[in-house]
């Protein structure tokens, strides 16, 4: 995990204003805070916190994957949601991983070292949280 690299992406997130934080204690992840849904229109939450795990070998690694605090009302109505890819304990809170790939064939470009990162993956997970079924 090149730990230098994400600090910079997240700086970069922290600028335009999003909060965001890298945890790196036993399960590296990312967490982003309050980022907006389309939930209204469902009497859903309209904002939620998301996780991203921190690949092995990251940047080289693709950023893949994605979740929400454990029983979050959003999980099941989101693409992948329900197809549990495990949890996660970080940051004293329980996250469910759904099965969410943008990298990988679901709908992003194919990962590339060089212009993604953390700072990028962000618009991947807003387009998501607005794709509520």
């Amino acid at each position: 995990m090149n730990k230098e690299r994400i600090e910079r992406e997240l700086a970069r997130l922290r600028e335009g204003g999003q909060a965001v934080e890298l945890f790196v204690n036993g399960s590296s992840a990312v967490v982003y805070r309050a980022v907006p849904t389309s939930g209204a229109k469902h009497g859903l939450p309209t904002h939620t916190d998301v996780i991203v795990p921190v690949p092995p070998g990251y940047a080289a690694s693709p950023i893949d994957l994605a979740g929400l605090p454990l029983g979050s009302p959003l999980l099941p109505r989101l693409k992948g949601g329900a197809n549990n890819q495990g949890v996660l304990s970080v940051a004293g809170q329980q996250w469910q991983l759904a099965s969410y790939h943008p990298h990988n064939g679901g709908g992003g470009p194919p990962w590339d070292q060089i212009k993604h990162g953390f700072h990028t993956y962000l618009d991947h997970l807003i387009a998501w949280l607005h794709q509520i079924s």
